[in-house]
């Protein structure tokens, strides 16, 4: 029998509010390294999927980014398939980067799995030319170092860490993450309050938006009926009235919650 002690924590899904803890450093490191709001037409390289390496690479696919993550845990593996928080699980470097080249040419967002050890990928990687533009690797073993260290002097940029819990520093003024999530057939209300959250926020707002847009597509299914977005008092104080009238006129398409600062309330039918 297995002993508790030493047998390794089973791999749940990440939540929502955890996507976006990675979610929001990479677009600041977007626009601080790229000068561009997402990572479209990036290579991110992921040491594996421990220490919330799943989470990352639902945020990078949202973010705009082509990720490869390196992993051989039999478990790991299937937690990412079956969840569908990898597109493609692989074999072969050779068919990783055939698919990742595609993918970084019309700058759409991919996260392709190699199952291979890490020496040996990271050992071709560099002798092809292979270069991630983003990287993480916190593995201190002498037979990685070079090769990571050859990356980055080619220019592969470390990722940044997890923004501390606290109001957003990209917006001064004080924020509070603002949930709204439907039980099961309310896609299309959640789609609504999408709308109303995009239009009230402000357009050039790159990283919020880009949010909005493209999480319901890249979250894995059992994270589609919840949306988590950082407002300040004004923007959930409009963003409640917006969707109070809608609620008030029938116009929801079912019921939905919304959560600020532990503080939840109902909508529509």
């Amino acid at each position: 029998m297995p002993d508790a002690r030493t047998t390794p924590p089973p791999f749940t899904m990440p939540t929502v509010a955890r996507v976006r803890a990675h979610y929001t450093p990479l677009c600041a490191a977007a626009a601080a390294q790229f000068g561009t709001g997402s990572l479209a037409g990036r290579l991110l390289l992921i040491d594996g999927l421990a220490d919330e390496g799943d989470a990352l690479l639902i945020a990078a696919s949202i973010a705009g980014a082509a990720s490869l993550v390196l992993e051989t845990r039999t478990e790991a593996i299937r937690h990412c398939v079956r969840n569908g928080i990898v597109d493609f699980a692989v074999t072969a470097l050779n068919e990783a980067l055939r698919i990742l080249k595609n993918e970084v040419r019309k700058k759409q967002p991919i996260a392709v799995l190699v199952e291979l050890d890490a020496a040996p990928v990271l050992a071709e990687m560099v002798e092809r030319g292979a270069q991630p533009d983003m990287l993480r690797w916190r593995a201190p073993e002498p037979v990685f170092n070079a090769h990571i260290d050859t990356m980055v002097a080619r220019g592969a940029r470390p990722l940044p860490g997890l923004l501390e819990a606290g109001p957003d520093p990209v917006r001064p003024d004080a924020t509070s993450d603002v949930c709204w999530r439907a039980g099961a057939g309310g896609s299309s209300a959640l789609r609504q309050l999408d709308l109303v959250a995009a239009q009230l926020l402000p357009h050039r707002d790159v990283e919020r938006q880009n949010w909005i847009a493209r999480a319901p597509r890249y979250l894995p299914r059992a994270l589609r009926l919840e949306r988590c977005v950082p407002m300040n008092e004004a923007e959930h104080s409009t963003f409640l009235e917006a969707v109070e009238e809608r609620a008030q006129q029938g116009a929801l398409a079912a019921r939905v919650e919304i959560e600020i600062s532990g503080e939840v309330r109902s909508f529509g039918q």
